[in-house]
């Protein structure tokens, strides 16, 4: 019990363990029942020669002496159980940023799975885009950026006051229209925004397509009912959500919709992976439940591994952002475009 406050203690105050101090709780309420029980336990022990000797009393305090004892060591090693697997998920999250299918990736595991089970056709080929038409950037001049055909980033800084809500709903639906998939990660939105600007006639085309990553609810939503149930509604009409409320998850989340893809390209009966463009809508948000060097170590990873995968990132953040952090970004993307008083100007 002193083990697993302690810990929740550093996990809390250390902003590199942030995320996972809130898993810690379960093992504390877990030991805390543990205790309970081994309290009513001792109790029913000292109040037992109260009763003189009376068989059936006597009998049924035996019995209910050996539950609780069993419940005890039920309790006791699920709570120990639980405490491994978090330290598990916490070095799949910070050495592989996944919080699951990573063990694949340990050695010696890696070396017999990518030797004898791992088929790299699917990833290293996939279809080349035959148009990027790139609307949703139309005051620019957009025949500077096709050489984000063969994959890509941009990083779209917006002002505080800008509304830039049209542009990804322009950027999702003309990527879809152009053949690729799309992941719509969001952050400071609620995706249900983007969902009610889809039109019921588009609603099939869009959402085979698509998925969107939701980061808000889990950390937005609380025990709010109609986000819940809006939700439902449009899984019904074949919207697919993916919750996640870290950097680990997103991209464990981004690993989940790369399979979905990957069965759409086969019924689509595809030789080759379909092209993919992802949007991280103000991802700088979730800061606040991790740290800066998770924000950063993510974006440089999918920076670097989309766009040697043929994608296109669209990075979203405000100008207001650390300027440490903003500065960093700006090198790592391929375009850079500013949008204020809604103009944009590229940058870089």
């Amino acid at each position: 019990m002193a083990l697993s406050v302690a810990l929740y203690t550093f996990l809390s105050n250390n902003t590199k363990f942030r995320e996972f101090s809130k898993s810690l709780w379960n093992v504390v309420m877990t030991q805390l029942l543990s205790l309970v029980c081994c309290s009513i336990k001792l109790l029913f022990e000292v109040i037992q020669p109260v009763f003189g000797n009376s068989q059936r009393v006597t009998s049924l305090l035996s019995l209910f002496d050996k539950t609780l004892a069993i419940i005890i060591v039920c309790l006791f090693v699920i709570g120990w159980l639980y405490l491994c697997k978090i330290f598990i998920v916490i070095y799949g999250s910070l050495y592989h940023l996944r919080k699951k299918r990573f063990i694949k990736y340990t050695k010696p595991i890696a070396w017999v799975y990518e030797k004898f089970f791992h088929k790299s056709f699917y990833e290293v080929n996939y279809r080349q885009r035959d148009n990027l038409t790139l609307s949703s950037f139309s005051s620019l001049d957009v025949s500077k950026l096709q050489f984000l055909k063969s994959g890509g980033s941009i990083l779209l800084l917006y002002d505080d006051t800008a509304d830039y809500s049209s542009i990804i709903v322009s950027f999702i639906k003309e990527a879809i229209l152009e053949g690729d998939t799309v992941d719509y990660i969001t952050t400071y939105k609620s995706p249900l925004e983007f969902c009610n600007s889809v039109k019921e006639q588009e609603i099939s085309t869009v959402t085979k397509k698509l998925s969107i990553i939701d980061c808000f609810s889990p950390h937005y939503s609380f025990d709010d009912k109609v986000t819940k149930f809006a939700k439902q509604n449009y899984e019904k009409k074949g919207f697919k959500f993916f919750d996640a409320e870290s950097f680990a998850e997103i991209h464990t989340a981004a690993n989940d919709s790369w399979y979905r893809f990957r069965k759409v390209c086969k019924e689509e009966e595809n030789s080759y992976r379909i092209p993919h463009r992802t949007i991280y809508d103000s991802l700088s948000s979730l800061i606040h439940f991790s740290s800066d060097e998770q924000y950063l170590l993510f974006i440089r990873h999918v920076l670097s591994s989309e766009k040697s995968y043929g994608m296109i990132s669209l990075i979203i953040e405000p100008l207001s952002l650390n300027n440490n952090l903003k500065n960093d970004l700006i090198r790592s993307s391929d375009v850079v475009i500013e949008y204020r008083n809604n103009t944009m100007k590229q940058k870089k």
